[in-house]
């Protein structure tokens, strides 16, 4: 497949980007990861793109973007477009950008972003009910976390350092180290704050943020799971004053 075929056929086709919080671990087409570090003295890392389709071809899309939906950021991922058989998995390599000033005393963070357009067979063409008709892409996004050297504290001490004050209509969680935290759970005097009406669910470098909840009586203990470099889970306890 040419290049130029395949930058006429990306032209042709709105892809649908819905950031699917499942899509990076799920069978079928995503991510083999569900975050990507990138450690300051590294000049690349390398993560993979899954198609365990038994059928279906893809034509695979990636970047590294300031946010889930797009924007610049100081990362390139190669090769940026590709053809991807069923079965397969093919690795992408992310190189940062020469020259790129970064945060050097905290964590940066960006985004790896897939989109999978499906190949159009010819038996599709011609059952299409009109020309010009649209193929619908999926598309997923993780966290792309560049990591300093040097930090003062490991990340497993650093996902325990959080703060929680009552606030107006929730709970404060401040977070005193240079590591961004991203919650599995979090309860507070019993209550699970992660839910589908909770649209936070981290906490940046050296940053404050607020979890409305109604209902908190306070002080309270507090547990929380944080996740880590793996994807896995590390328990911690506290309690909000």
């Amino acid at each position: 497949m040419g290049k130029a075929f395949i930058r006429k056929y990306v032209r042709r086709v709105v892809v649908a980007l819905a950031v699917l919080p499942g899509l990076a671990s799920a069978d079928g087409v995503g991510i083999d990861a569900t975050r990507v570090i990138f450690p300051a003295q590294e000049k690349s890392v390398v993560t993979a793109v899954r198609n365990t389709e038994t059928r279906a071809v893809y034509l695979m899309q990636v970047a590294v973007t300031a946010t889930p939906s797009g924007g610049d950021a100081p990362f390139v991922a190669t090769p940026p477009l590709f053809r991807s058989e069923p079965g397969t998995h093919n690795q992408v390599r992310i190189v940062r950008t020469p020259g790129a000033a970064l945060a050097k005393d905290r964590e940066s963070l960006y985004w790896f972003t897939l989109k999978a357009i499906p190949q159009v067979t010819d038996q599709v063409r011609q059952s299409a009910p009109l020309k010009g008709s649209t193929q619908i892409g999926l598309g997923t996004a993780i966290k792309l976390i560049y990591r300093p050297q040097g930090l003062p504290v490991t990340p497993e001490k650093g996902f325990g350092m959080l703060r929680f004050t009552r606030a107006a209509g929730g709970i404060k969680i401040s977070n005193l180290s240079p590591y961004y935290v991203s919650f599995a759970s979090l309860r507070v005097g019993g209550v699970q704050l992660l839910n589908n009406r909770q649209m936070v669910n981290m906490v940046a470098p050296y940053s404050d943020t607020v979890m409305k909840q109604a209902g908190l009586v306070f002080p309270a203990k507090v547990s929380w799971s944080a996740i880590n470099d793996l994807g896995g889970e590390l328990k911690y306890n506290g309690e909000a004053i």
